[in-house]
C-alpha cells in the first residue's frame, strides 16, 4: 500500500514536468560571438521568433542577436549568434501561449547560460539550422584561434584550415535527399531539414490536406515563385496557422509581401517592416512655432520701442516747445483784454 502511494506521488510530480515547456541548449557555456542552439518542446498554442529573447543578467532590455526559429514535428529549433561580450545571460520565452497540465499559461520560461572566453576551440556557425529545398551553403568562422575544420554531410566531407576571425562559406548538395539530416562541423551538429520541391504541387498539397498532416514550411527559404505557387495551391488558407507559413505584423508594421487569411487573421508572407510616419505634421508644427515666435518678438519689439527713454536733448526740446506754447497762449489773453477796454 505504501509503495502504491509513493508511486502515485511520483507520478503526480512527473506528469506536470512532462507537460511543461522544456528548453535544451547545446551548451551551458559559450564563447563571445558563438552560436547558441536550442531545442524547445512543449504544448504550445502559439510560439514565434518574436517570443524568444536573449537577456543579460540585471539588464531590463533584450540583447540584439541574429536568430531564427523553425518548428519540425513537435520540436522547435532555435539558434542565435551571441553578443561579443561576457557575462551571465538567459534565453527567455515571453508572451507565448502554452498549456501546462491542461491549463493555458503565458508565464515566461527562462534558461540560464554563460558567455565567457575559454581555451576551448570555438566556432561561429550561421545559420544554426538549415531549412531548404535546394543546395545550400553555411558560414563558418574561427573565433579564438586558428582551427582545422572538418565538415561532413551525407558522406560529403570537406577539410580546410581557418585563420582566427576569418569566415568561410561551405557549400553542399542535397541530390535527391528528403527529411532531416545532420551536418557535422568539428564538435558542432547542425540540423538540416530538406523539403521536397514537390511540396508546392497540387498532388502533395491535396494529400497533406486530406491526411491532416501539419508540416512547417519556412517560406523565407523558398524563392518568390515557389511561395506564390505554394499559396495558390493551398486554396482556402484560413485553416492554417500563420506561424507555419508567415508572420503576424504588429499594429505599427506593414507587410512588404502578400497578405493572406490564417487562423490568427491576416498573415504576412514576407517581412513586417515599421511603417514610415509622415513628417507633414511635424513640418506644420515647426512652421507654426516659428510664426508664433516671430509674432511674439514683434510685439515685444514694439513695446520696447514705445518704452525707450528720451535723451536729454529730446527732453529740453519738449520743454522748450511747451514754454513757447504757453507764452503764445498768454499773449493772446493780453490782446483780448485790451480790445475790450
Amino acid at each position: 500500500m505504501k509503495k502504491s502511494i509513493s508511486l502515485l506521488f511520483v507520478l503526480l510530480l512527473v506528469i506536470p514536468a512532462i507537460s511543461a515547456v522544456d528548453i535544451k541548449l547545446s551548451k551551458e557555456n559559450y564563447n563571445p560571438q558563438g552560436t547558441l542552439q536550442a531545442e524547445i518542446t512543449g504544448n504550445f498554442i502559439s510560439l514565434s521568433l518574436e517570443n524568444i529573447l536573449i537577456y543579460e543578467q540585471n539588464t531590463p532590455r533584450s540583447q540584439p542577436v541574429d536568430s531564427d526559429l523553425t518548428k519540425q514535428g513537435n520540436i522547435y529549433y532555435f539558434y542565435a549568434i551571441l553578443p561579443n561580450q561576457q557575462g551571465n545571460f538567459s534565453l527567455k520565452i515571453e508572451n507565448a501561449r502554452y498549456t501546462d497540465s491542461g491549463v493555458e499559461k503565458t508565464t515566461p520560461v527562462i534558461k540560464e547560460f554563460k558567455i565567457k572566453i575559454t581555451n576551448e576551440s570555438s566556432l561561429q556557425i550561421n545559420p544554426g539550422f538549415i531549412l531548404t529545398s535546394s543546395d545550400f551553403s553555411i558560414k563558418v568562422k574561427a573565433l579564438n584561434s586558428n582551427q582545422d575544420i572538418t565538415a561532413t554531410f551525407n558522406q560529403q566531407s570537406q577539410n580546410f584550415s581557418l585563420i582566427e576571425d576569418l569566415q568561410k562559406d561551405i557549400s553542399f548538395t542535397i541530390s535527391d535527399l528528403n527529411g532531416k539530416y545532420d551536418l557535422k562541423i568539428n564538435t558542432y551538429t547542425i540540423p538540416v531539414f530538406i523539403i521536397e520541391k514537390t511540396i508546392i504541387n497540387n498532388t502533395l498539397v491535396n494529400q497533406t490536406n486530406q491526411t491532416n498532416i501539419n508540416q512547417t514550411i519556412n517560406v523565407s527559404n523558398l524563392n518568390k515563385t515557389e511561395i506564390k505557387k505554394y499559396i495558390n495551391n493551398l486554396g482556402n488558407t484560413d485553416s492554417l496557422s500563420c506561424y507555419d507559413i508567415g508572420k503576424i505584423c504588429l499594429v505599427n508594421q506593414k507587410c512588404d509581401g502578400e497578405t493572406i487569411l490564417s487562423l490568427e487573421g491576416n498573415c504576412c508572407i514576407g517581412n513586417c517592416a515599421e511603417e514610415s510616419k509622415s513628417n507633414t505634421g511635424t513640418i506644420i508644427g515647426i512652421v507654426l512655432l516659428i510664426l508664433i515666435i516671430l509674432f511674439v518678438g514683434f510685439i515685444y519689439w514694439k513695446s520696447k520701442k514705445k518704452q525707450k527713454p528720451k535723451s536729454t536733448d529730446e527732453i529740453l526740446k519738449d520743454k522748450e516747445k511747451q514754454f513757447q506754447r504757453r507764452m503764445q497762449e498768454q499773449g493772446s489773453e493780453v490782446i483780448g483784454s485790451l480790445g475790450k477796454v
